[in-house]
């Protein structure tokens, strides 16, 4: 028979199990995308979010636009009059990436989230990949909102 302390002890001793292994694998900093991109171009009113990066030639690989939705809701972007390969992250109001989709240049195929959410990254093509940043990841929105 176990005495109250072998109890107690055997008891945290499973319960700091749980904080060495499980909660840390779900917790992840926060991406401040100041630390990726120079220049961040903010999209948030109707007319700069139609527009987007139309014909552009090019933008530099430190470049990105953000784009900000007043509500949530499915959002669809596509690449009308755009030249410039990008890739695009959908992002919900936490600053959670749900999705990541390469996006073709002068398609008329509306790319758009699996869920309702308020923003999106627009960046060159493959930058998420180049700077390991994937589905799951948080951005940073503090900063970017400020804007």
């Amino acid at each position: 028979m176990r005495t109250p302390f072998q109890h107690f002890a055997l008891r945290l001793f499973k319960f700091s199990w749980l904080f060495l292994f499980v909660l840390p694998g779900n917790a992840s900093d926060k991406i401040s995308l100041d630390q990726y991109l120079t220049k961040i171009d903010i999209a948030d009113t109707f007319n700069k979010r139609k527009k987007g990066l139309m014909f552009k030639k090019s933008i530099p690989g430190d470049y990105g636009m953000f784009f900000i939705w007043n509500s949530s809701k499915i959002q669809c972007m596509w690449m009308k009059n755009t030249f410039v390969p990008l890739s695009v992250a959908y992002i919900d109001s936490q600053g959670k990436i749900i999705d990541i989709y390469d996006m073709v240049p002068l398609s008329k195929a509306s790319i758009c989230s699996s869920k309702p959410l308020p923003y999106a990254l627009e960046v060159n093509k493959d930058w998420f990949n180049d700077n390991n940043i994937n589905i799951g990841d948080t951005i940073d929105l503090k900063n970017i909102l400020k804007k």
